[in-house]
């Protein structure tokens, strides 16, 4: 007994499905009332499929283009060279001269907006090569002429099905009435039906195999757009993760940097206090939180973009010298000796983002510290030619191993000698940063070169300038005492810790959260403050553009500093007065002297 058409058809789709996605069965359980079809194309949202859309015209635009020239130049050469040998009438030159012509034409137009007319132009030059095909063939009115007119199909099927503008379903439907098209022209000016099936039989095949191909590629292309997609939101999740997380913590790390700044500031000319060394640690673990969330933002910073680059001419010994006095008492308590030497010949100066190359080598500095037991630090940057200049932060550590080479930059990676080390901390992301920072800035590469138990060598390679070396200045000891620091935050516990840490240092603080505040605190003083420091976002969609505002309008130019946890933008910092300095949540007690110092102008 024969088995109903039905029955044979559930059989055969799954090993047929497969074999046309080229992979294996999906075990998702489909509802029986559900049909199966063969042909299943991935879809996407809306928003996926414009997206989608965009990249494949963008990817394929210049392969357009190069038919349509190409086809235009050859179709114009193919008449010159029948003219020349007198084998086309005027009307067939005349199709062909114009089609030539309009080919040309929908070229020229491809370099003008919009791109979403890409699509239309793809399938007008399609169809209008068609067409004059049909209109060769019943203008010359000869049936021996189809046996070489037909042939003029394959290449434009091969441009069809090999593009993705058109959708695979409007260029199967082209194809079939092209095959269609062509065959009733023959068959208008006499030939015979047996005559014309050989053609429609190969023409069929074209398109057959043209329609798996382009099917094939579709799926391909589909599949990969989904995968990076996914891989992208799941970036973009973890961005997001990392940047709620660490705003939602920089308040209260703040607040701890401050009280720990004051409790520091109280004993410190108790030496005996037994309190000291409590204090000291506490002090150390919250700068290593900081560092900690600091690394957090800048990865998603950078990941997002919101870390514009800034850049200009950096003079290499003043950056130097500045990490040299912030990491030599953290070196200091490791028993290592750090050792900075610095220029003393051109170039002195980089062209770089002092921040991020700060941040940079800031991690550089601190990996060597925590992954170092013994022995010495060293930190020099040295000549390559007159147009580069490469740092060497280099170690007498533990090394890297060599199958853990390529792991040392992956986020959270931590080596086995820190998760045995009871006095270093952190997550393991300041080379993940340290990468992904060297790779935005332009022009800037890392190399390192290292064997285990003989310690590395991080090599960064930067573009000199060529300027005079500046005349450095040491830097004072910053002097705060008796400083009138106007303070402005919504968070009331950060306001009530930078008093305590500002007092502790013996200025004059007063505060206020919100721009009706800062104006009712101005009507009650006898003079302006020495320095602004404020939260650059505020309650109520104020900023601190507002809390400037309302203090130039009352005191005149006040030096700011503005302490946020935000990324500001380039636009908004272009707003600013000159005398303005940006610091990031959550800052340590050194770091916050020393810019209130260089805002007010005794550092």
């Amino acid at each position: 007994m024969g088995m109903p058409i039905e029955t044979l058809f559930a059989n055969t789709s799954k090993p047929v499905l497969s074999f046309l996605r080229g992979s294996r069965l999906t075990k998702r359980v489909r509802p029986k009332h559900t049909s199966i079809r063969i042909f299943s194309i991935p879809h996407f949202d809306a928003d996926s499929e414009r997206l989608f859309r965009q990249e494949r015209q963008s990817e394929t635009l210049k392969a357009l283009k190069i038919v349509l020239l190409l086809s235009s130049i050859c179709l114009l050469a193919f008449i010159a060279l029948n003219i020349f040998n007198e084998k086309l009438s005027n009307s067939e030159i005349t199709s062909s001269l114009l089609t030539g012509l309009t080919l040309a034409a929908l070229f020229a137009n491809l370099h003008q907006p919009p791109r979403s007319k890409i699509n239309s132009i793809a399938k007008l030059s399609a169809v209008l090569a068609v067409i004059d095909l049909c209109c060769i063939l019943l203008i010359e009115g000869n049936p021996a002429f189809y046996t070489d007119i037909w042939v003029g199909l394959l290449p434009i099927y091969f441009f069809a099905y090999g593009q993705t503008f058109m959708t695979i379903t409007e260029t199967l439907k082209f194809g079939l009435l092209a095959m269609t098209a062509l065959p009733l022209c023959g068959h208008l000016i006499g030939i015979e039906t047996v005559a014309l099936i050989p053609s429609i039989i190969i023409l069929l095949i074209v398109n057959a195999c043209g329609f798996c191909s382009r099917y094939q590629q579709e799926i391909h292309a589909r599949n990969l757009f989904r995968e990076r997609r996914k891989a992208e939101c799941k970036s973009e999740d973890k961005t997001r993760f990392l940047m709620q997380l660490s705003h939602n913590l920089c308040q209260p790390l703040q607040a701890l940097s401050c009280y720990s700044s004051a409790l520091d500031s109280a004993i410190v000319d108790k030496p005996d206090d037994s309190l000291q060394q409590m204090v000291g640690k506490l002090g150390l673990a919250i700068d290593e939180l900081n560092n900690t969330f600091k690394h957090m933002l800048d990865i998603a910073n950078l990941e997002t973009g919101k870390q514009s680059l800034r850049l200009a001419a950096v003079d290499i010994n003043i950056l130097l010298a500045s990490l040299e006095n912030q990491f030599a008492p953290q070196a200091a308590k490791r028993g290592l000796k750090l050792i900075v030497r610095l220029r003393s010949s051109p170039p002195y100066t980089v062209h770089s983002d002092a921040c991020i190359l700060s941040q940079i080598i800031s991690n550089l500095i601190d990996n060597a510290i925590k992954y170092t037991a013994s022995g010495w630090i060293l930190i020099t940057a040295v000549k390559v030619d007159s147009k580069r200049l490469k740092l060497h932060v280099r170690d007498s550590g533990i090394g890297i191993a060599d199958e853990l080479r390529g792991e040392i930059f992956k986020e959270f990676f931590r080596g086995h000698r820190r998760q045995a080390d009871l006095q270093t901390h952190g997550l393991g992301i300041g080379l993940a940063y340290v990468l992904k920072a060297t790779e935005r800035l332009p022009d800037h590469n890392m190399q390192v070169y290292s064997r285990q138990h003989q310690g590395s060598d991080f090599q960064l390679s930067m573009p000199a300038i060529a300027v005079p070396n500046p005349i450095n200045t040491p830097a004072r000891q910053a002097n705060l005492a008796g400083s009138f620091i106007f303070i402005v935050d919504t968070d009331r516990e950060i306001l009530h810790a930078m008093n305590e840490q500002l007092s502790a240092w013996g200025c004059l603080v007063q505060t206020a959260s919100s721009k009706a505040e800062t104006h009712a605190a101005l009507a009650e003083n006898l003079r302006a403050p020495d320095l602004l420091i404020t939260d650059f976002y505020l309650d109520g969609n104020e900023t601190a553009h507002d809390i400037i505002a309302a203090i130039q309008a009352d005191c005149g130019a006040v030096p700011t500093l503005i302490l946020s946890s935000h990324a500001i933008s380039a636009e908004d910092q272009a707003k600013w007065p000159q005398n303005t300095l940006l610091l990031r949540k959550p800052a340590s007690g050194t770091v916050l002297m020393e810019m209130m110092a260089k805002a007010i102008g005794n550092g």
